[in-house]
């Protein structure tokens, strides 16, 4: 186990203003292990995924979202030959990476396996993130289709679903598509989807590329419903509908396409948990009084290695507040631009972990 404090801090440009993290206040410790790193590899047709964010379904298991799988034909282990999937889920049976199995789910009914959430379609769906709402889960998607630009995708517009038995084995779930409404290029719940006594929140990046991030809310009852017609945006310091594109509300912040967002109740804050950078990128946090802002500047805190790896590409952090240990469980993805090295490494595409502490030291005076 190896265990770093970090006291680096580097300052982005943002388009709207935000306070610094504050340095002086907060120390943070990342712990590493390579057993965690081994925890979804234990399956001989699962063969990794990226994606990786976690609901807690409230009845002593964890729901994972996951978005392109790697489902292997055989029990080699190998993905050789293995089909690409869009999603899939895992369903992990208590809250201890040590002790807790997990099972995952992709949709076996037909001659080919598919993803787990999909409709007919030139699209397909990515994994937001979701929450459990009274006794449903509602779960956001992302709709991605095929470009001849770029990386040859783009994210174009969001849907949800909702699954009224999700204490069910996941091949029974009842789910009902829900088609996202306008939202002027913002993928409402790629980021975390939160909820209170009374709202339902879901945060998001405007694409494609530009991320800028905003957050939208529902009332409870209208979320159970299955109404997601008419969210209201914090903008301009306060929650009102937008009916137009133009003027263009400031946003909370830049930020990524996925990302992280949970109260932590020993800090009094909440604590926003995204990679940053292309390829070689690091891990970075901000903190909250609300979950609307005022955020901090990002504070990077941890850059990963990538030993025997050639061409390595880092994304999707995120932490998992759901999981037990002695700090924050936090997963990131790594890749690799060549697509031989993916399919030939299997330290490849399967989430790795890290766990973070941080101290606020004005409580240890």
């Amino acid at each position: 186990m190896k265990i770093w404090t970090l006291i680096l801090f580097l300052s982005l440009t943002e388009i709207c203003l935000s306070q610094p993290f504050d340095t002086a206040r907060y120390t943070i410790q990342v712990k590493y292990s390579g057993e965690t790193d081994q925890y979804f590899k234990n399956d001989a047709a699962w063969r990794g995924a990226d994606g990786a964010s976690s609901v807690d379904l409230g009845n002593g298991k964890i729901l994972w979202l996951f978005s392109d799988t790697f489902i292997s034909s055989d029990s080699t282990r190998s993905r050789k030959g293995s089909k690409i999937i869009r999603n899939s889920i895992g369903i992990q049976e208590g809250f201890d990476l040590k002790t807790a199995p997990v099972k995952y789910y992709w949709d076996k009914s037909g001659e080919e396996q598919q993803a787990f959430f999909h409709i007919p379609g030139k699209f397909w769906f990515w994994t937001g993130h979701g929450v459990m709402i009274k006794d449903q889960l509602l779960v956001f998607l992302m709709k991605v289709r095929e470009v001849k630009t770029g990386l040859g995708f783009e994210s174009f517009g969001w849907s949800a679903v909702l699954i009224s038995n999700p204490a069910d084995d996941p091949s029974k779930w009842k789910m009902k598509y829900l088609e996202g409404p306008e939202t002027y290029g913002l993928i409402a719940g790629s980021a975390a989807v939160l909820k209170d006594g009374k709202y339902l929140y879901a945060y998001g990046a405007v694409e494609p590329s530009t991320h800028e991030i905003y957050v939208l809310r529902w009332k409870i009852d209208l979320a159970c419903s299955g109404d997601i017609s008419n969210p209201e945006w914090f903008s301009n310091g306060k929650w009102s509908p937008r009916t137009a594109r133009n003027p263009v509300p400031e946003p909370l912040f830049i930020g990524g396409t996925e990302f992280s967002v949970h109260y932590d109740p020993s800090l009094k804050k909440f604590i926003q948990i995204q990679s940053y950078g292309f390829g070689e990128a690091a891990i970075g946090m901000r903190m909250a009084d609300s979950l609307q802002g005022k955020w901090t500047e990002p504070f990077l805190f941890y850059k990963p290695g990538y030993p025997g790896i050639k061409k390595p590409f880092m994304y999707a952090a995120k932490a998992h507040p759901e999981l037990h240990g002695d700090g924050i469980y936090i997963t990131y993805n790594v890749n690799s631009f060549d697509f031989g090295e993916l399919i030939e490494n299997q330290n490849l595409y399967f989430p790795k972990f890290i766990l973070i502490k941080i101290t606020d030291n004005k409580k240890q005076q």
